[in-house]
């Protein structure tokens, strides 16, 4: 159904128009206001013109401008009834129509009071949500601070630890240059004690063979004598002095003095 005033669709069950607050009729409204409509009709009706007969002389009746006269009486009294009637059914109209707008007046400020009760509601929530979330906006701007405050120390430990890093890289050059330095000393020590442990192979090869040459002097010092060509009839140990070594023969000890030879006396013939 659409509004028979501005023209918009109007859902069916509504009791005015959203655009423009016309009143709708209802049924009732309908029936009532169906009398009122009715009753000017009736009011604008022009009376029946009674047609007035002349009277007959017929004998001695005389009764007809009575019932003449009757007839119009309950014509306007009809008249007066319906008029009656009709602004009673339009005061009735009226009254019902005002009622009617009264009530729909009425459902729209409870449905505005409802509404209006529901966006207090929703304020209060989104106050509550509101108060909430200034709290955790600061909690938030709180935390941040102490982030700062800590990027602030992080910063300071990081030029520290950056100073400290390019201390630690320099002592670390120094320490691989003299570790450098140590490993080429490291590896001459090592040439050298080369040298050495040869040598000192060389000395133990020698100390065994003077060894075996002591073990050897010994047995000739103890065991062989030398006599010389001399005449002297002597004979002398290797390191008797008196020994030239010139020309000689060697003699064992015992065959020496079996032979008729004698010690020599500065040596006296032992070792």
């Amino acid at each position: 159904m659409n509004c028979i005033k501005c023209g918009k669709e109007i859902p069916d069950g509504e009791l005015f128009c959203v655009e423009c607050s016309l009143n709708l009729p209802t049924d009732r409204q309908a029936v009532s206001e169906a009398p009122r409509s009715a009753a000017p009709q009736r009011r604008m009706q022009k009376p029946v013109p009674v047609r007035r007969t002349a009277p007959q002389m017929v004998g001695p009746q005389v009764q007809a401008p009575r019932r003449t006269g009757l007839r119009t009486a309950l014509v306007i009294v009809s008249l007066l009834l319906a008029a009656s009637l009709g602004f009673l059914a339009w005061q009735y109209g009226n009254i019902l129509v005002e009622r009617n707008r009264l009530r729909t007046r009425a459902a729209a400020l409870t449905a505005e009071e409802n509404h209006v009760a529901a966006l207090e509601e929703q304020i209060e929530t989104v106050t509550k949500e509101l108060e909430e979330t200034e709290q955790m906006l600061a909690a938030r701007n709180e935390t941040i601070r102490e982030l700062e405050s800590q990027l602030s120390g992080s910063q300071s430990s990081q030029s520290q630890s950056e100073y400290d890093l390019t201390t630690a890289q320099s002592q670390l050059d120094q320490l691989t240059e003299e570790n450098r330095q140590l490993l080429t000393m490291t590896e001459d020590l090592e040439k050298e004690l080369e040298a050495l442990e040869d040598e000192r192979d060389t000395l133990e090869n020698a100390l065994q063979q003077a060894e075996t040459y002591r073990e050897k002097a010994d047995f000739m010092d103890s065991y062989v004598v030398f006599v010389e060509d001399d005449g002297t009839g002597y004979y002398h140990t290797y390191s008797c002095r008196n020994f030239l070594r010139s020309k000689f023969w060697a003699y064992s000890r015992r065959l020496a003095e079996s032979n008729g030879y004698t010690p020599c006396p500065v040596c006296g013939g032992k070792p």
